[in-house]
């Protein structure tokens, strides 16, 4: 929250520069987000009185102005302005001055008239007429005789000799986040007095009863509403104090009315609305849900339809106001509005956060409101602008309050022991200074036999319990006494779970085969599955939505990682990079059932994406039984059909004949829908199928003693027998002789009838027991030809 540093003098005396004003409250809790000098940017402009105008010689439109700046010497400024005259009081620029539009002014000369400065306007010192009544006008801008005299400083003039302090108010500390609250910690921290501002008035008799009714139809949702009825409004310009206030910390001065309230909104941190009498429909306020079908038009212009969850200020007809958020347009203050009822309410946070959500409004009152005002408060901000009504004398009030609440809170009485409030610190505080830094801090105590009894008033909720009375004690006493001190006890060294081992070692498998850990959202849009072309009743589609959405991009729970991968892939390919491999794992969340009842399942995934030159499916293959290997896992293959890859380069690998892994070439149709213009491969492996698999012994052999048979096999089958399938056969007839077997040679043309084709291996054979006799190997032989014939396949001859 921006804080003006003048404003903040207003309530509690600053007896140290700003810096170590800035630092003392980092210290105790309150970061400071920027430090802004008003006019730093403005150095060396002063105002200047015309004494003499004469024209310039070689110029018809050029006048040469004798200036006085408050020195001994008149300075000589030529100027084109036509708007001056002598005796008038002017911003001047002088010799080596910078304005705050960036330009640098340094003496010269103008048609060989020497020009010591420069005249400046409005624009040149960018101001608006909010700024300065004058800034506006084509020219020169004129200054008013009143607030100045020759060779003042434009800071001053402008009132630019401020500070703008920018403080980030925590979550937990809504009652800071405005003047009063933010005041309040620093005459804590400084040690001096905090001055609560006046709330005195005076009525014009009469009772509000007479002109208006309130009725709350919803308490759980404002439980508490109080309006006050303000008649015979005198609008104008607010005084220039509250303009600077309240444009100093990023809102705009409109009049006196509006002002008022936004000044205590700022001050108090209570947002307050203000309601065009005379255009309430039967005189009557009604705190109410909208109705089904209802709609208003807010003071933005624009118009909004309404939900019947929607807290709205409805007069007899119609919503008036959108509760906390944004008033109406037909309620709105203008400068002929003669009467008005004032508003000042605590509705609930979440309600406000939703509505505004869900309309797409964000405004300061409904940021105060979502974030959480005190009940009590309310009524003192009332009375707070009702003071300012009658000191600036902008209205007369009517006597008699509405105040609607359904019971007000008491304060919050906590009991903990001092010893138990040290212990927790670890630093030896005095009982009594504990005592002291909470009653400055505004929570009541008292302490009788080691006990402190603290009463928490309704505006600190955050105050719960013995730790955050601890931490009010700390922070206020000081971070820089807390001494180090050893540990106490044993250390016991933590271990990784399996799980977690066994990650860590694919993980580093991975990186030593070239591939590269990314990491992305759990959240994808939701339309990302079906740029996979997934069938409308596949399993993956029943993703979880999320309720409050960043946005459509991150709004649904991923049920696998491919999606996240392409993304990945595409962006490196746009940048250009010509090759990669990328790894990713993370979880992928199944629902139970729809809809959501119980937590989903978060299952662990990991997916790999590659592409370049010099990839292709068997490079995908190949570190796909990389990751089986170091799992422990026997591996098998067989056709896959997922639609997002291409139909005739994927397949399905099972770990111990689980289904386990996707692998292949993205689909054409993907791949284009992806930008990609090269081929790309992805694998989606289920890691959880890995992870319980329990890693098989390591048995070491020796060199074998007695020489190796080789045998080739060459044969004929059908195009959709898997290569799998094959060396399934050739294992199980050769049994314990087999070695090894080598696949050296698929073909498919000519001499191949057709939907068929020629697969070749290398089959090893050897025995540990003695060299292979010509019977066992024929029996081996016949054994691998007999099993190939049950798949199907036929040897050539």
């Amino acid at each position: 929250m921006k804080i003006s540093l003048n404003a903040l003098k207003y309530y509690v005396d600053i007896n140290v520069p700003v810096e170590e004003l800035c630092e003392k409250m980092t210290l105790a809790g309150f970061e400071i987000e920027s430090i802004e000098k008003q006019g730093e940017n403005l150095r060396n402009v002063v105002a200047a009185r015309i004494v003499k105008i004469t024209p310039h010689e070689d110029s018809d439109h050029l006048q040469v102005c004798q200036m006085d700046v408050g020195k001994d010497e008149l300075v000589q400024i030529v100027t084109g302005a036509q708007n001056i005259s002598e005796g008038d009081l002017v911003p001047a620029a002088l010799d080596d001055s910078y304005l705050p539009n960036g330009m640098h002014i340094v003496a010269g000369k103008l048609r060989g008239v020497p020009s010591n400065g420069m005249l400046c306007s409005g624009e040149e010192l960018c101001l608006t007429e909010a700024d300065y009544e004058g800034a506006s006008v084509y020219g020169i801008m004129i200054l008013h005789e009143e607030n100045c005299k020759p060779g003042t400083d434009m800071r001053e003039v402008l009132g630019l000799n401020d500070y703008i302090i920018d403080f980030k108010i925590t979550a937990n500390r809504p009652d800071c986040n405005c003047f009063i609250g933010v005041a309040k910690e620093i005459s804590v921290v400084l040690g001096t007095a905090f001055k609560l501002p006046a709330t005195d008035y005076k009525t014009v008799g009469e009772n509000i009863d007479d002109y208006i009714s309130v009725e709350v139809k919803n308490y759980d949702l404002c439980p508490r509403y109080i309006g006050r009825f303000v008649k015979n409004l005198r609008i104008k310009p607010s005084p220039d104090w509250m303009q600077k206030a309240i444009t100093a910390s990023g809102m705009r001065p409109i009049n006196n009315i509006v002002d008022i309230t936004n000044f205590v909104m700022l001050e108090t941190g209570q947002p307050m609305h203000a309601f065009n009498y005379d255009e309430i429909t039967d005189k009557k306020i009604i705190v109410r849900n909208a109705a089904e079908g209802e709609s208003i038009t807010t003071l933005d212009g624009n118009e909004h339809k309404l939900t019947p969850d929607m807290l709205v200020i409805a007069d007899g007809k119609k919503p008036s106001c959108l509760a906390g958020i944004m008033g109406g347009k037909e309620s709105e203050i203008e400068d002929d509005t003669k009467n008005l009822f004032l508003e000042a309410a605590k509705f609930k946070r979440d309600n406000i956060r939703h509505t505004g959500r869900y309309l797409g409004i964000r405004t300061e009152a409904s940021g105060r409101f979502e974030k959480g005002i005190d009940i009590i408060n309310v009524e003192f901000a009332m009375e707070r602008a009702l003071n300012l009504i009658y000191t600036l004398d902008a209205g007369d009030i009517v006597d008699g309050v509405s105040d609607c609440n359904n019971g007000l809170p008491e304060d919050k009485i906590l009991t903990v022991k001092t010893a138990d409030v040290l212990a927790l610190l670890g630093v030896d505080i005095p009982e009594d200074e504990i005592v002291s830094i909470l009653n400055r801090l505004q929570l009541k105590t008292t302490v009788k036999d080691g006990t402190l009894t603290v009463s928490v008033p309704s505006i600190r909720d955050d105050v719960e319990g013995r730790a955050d009375l601890a931490e009010e004690v700390m922070r206020i006493y000081g971070y820089d006494h807390i001494v180090g001190t050893p540990m106490v006890g044993n250390v016991v060294r933590g271990t990784k779970l399996p799980e977690r081992i066994k990650t860590d070692k694919i993980k580093k498998l991975l990186c030593g085969l070239g591939c590269f850990e990314i990491a992305t959202y759990s959240f994808i849009s939701s339309g990302a599955l079906d740029t996979l072309m997934l069938a409308e009743d596949d399993e993956r589609r029943k993703a979880i939505k999320l309720l409050n959405p960043l946005g459509d991009e991150y709004s649904v729970l991923r049920t696998q990682l491919t999606t996240s991968m392409l993304t990945v892939l595409s962006t490196n390919i746009n940048r250009k990079i010509e090759s990669g491999r990328f790894f990713e794992i993370s979880k992928r969340f199944i629902p139970k059932s729809l809809p959501i009842t119980e937590q989903p399942l978060e299952l662990p995934t990991m997916s790999i994406g590659i592409y370049g030159d010099d990839e292709d499916f068997f490079t995908l293959k190949g570190i796909i039984e990389e990751v089986m290997t170091l799992s422990g896992a026997h591996t098998q293959y067989e056709r896959s059909n997922e639609p997002y890859l291409h139909p005739g380069r994927q397949a399905l690998c099972k770990a111990n004949n689980v289904p386990c892994a996707v692998l292949g070439e993205v689909h054409p149709t993907v791949a284009a829908k992806y930008g990609f213009e090269k081929r790309v491969y992805v694998a989606e492996i289920k890691l959880d199928v890995l992870l319980a698999i329990n890693k098989r012994k390591t048995v070491y052999k020796p060199i074998p003693k007695f020489p190796a048979v080789e045998r080739d096999f060459a044969f004929l089958c059908e195009k959709d027998v898997t290569i799998g399938a094959i060396e399934q056969a050739i294992t199980k007839g050769a049994g314990r002789l087999l070695e090894k077997a080598k696949l050296f040679d698929i073909y498919e043309g000519a001499q191949i009838p057709e939907g068929k084709k020629s697969v070749a291996y290398s089959v090893f054979l050897r025995s540990n027991e003695g060299t292979l006799s010509d019977e066992q190997i024929n029996t081996a032989t016949e054994n691998i030809i007999d099993k190939l014939e049950k798949t199907g396949a036929e040897l050539r001859k």
